[in-house]
């Protein structure tokens, strides 16, 4: 049997693990056998558990999504995620007053061509503030200028950052990572 000494002549690593683990008590083997015995089977997940819950999270996950694209910020509320509700409800709220102020174009339902109908879907992921931003323009829309135009683009924007954040909260609810 080879030398367990080191070059400088002390004890080797494995020497000394082999010394430690024969030094403890019977309790401590016990307790280090109830914790091996629990990370062998931490990371098990039988598909059994994961169906019997995933109805319920797709749910929850669905009726936080949509709570959140009806008004902005409110799935991240739901999730307790406060910094981001507060960031999403101020974001999109603003863009739609600015988008609304410059009397930028509110695409209507039953658009002519493909453009018109993106565009409304785009409006209308505003949620709520779809309808907020059509009362706010007793005017109408005034594209003949630059700035009707980049308030048609602020609302645009407002509806799809507003869908991106009901798909994260969707995502977040799930417990993925997102």
């Amino acid at each position: 049997m080879p030398d367990e000494t080191t070059p400088d002549n002390g004890p080797s690593e494995t020497a000394r693990d082999t010394a430690s683990v024969t030094s403890k008590s019977d309790s401590g083997t016990a307790t280090n056998q109830a914790a091996e015995n629990i990370a062998a089977h931490r990371d098990e997940v039988t598909p059994e558990m994961y169906a019997k819950n995933q109805g319920e999270y797709d749910f929850r996950a669905l009726a936080i999504a949509v709570s959140g694209w009806i008004f902005p910020g409110l799935g991240h509320a739901l999730l307790k995620m406060w910094g981001r509700a507060a960031t999403i409800f101020l974001a999109v709220g603003f863009l739609v007053y600015l988008g609304a102020g410059m009397r930028g174009n509110l695409f209507a339902a039953g658009g002519d061509d493909a453009f018109a109908r993106l565009g409304y879907a785009a409006d209308l992921g505003a949620g709520s503030f779809y309808y907020l931003a059509r009362g706010l323009e007793p005017g109408g829309p005034d594209v003949s200028r630059a700035e009707g135009d980049y308030g048609t683009r602020f609302l645009a924007v407002a509806g799809v950052l507003n869908l991106l954040a009901a798909l994260h909260a969707y995502e977040a609810a799930r417990r993925r990572k997102a």
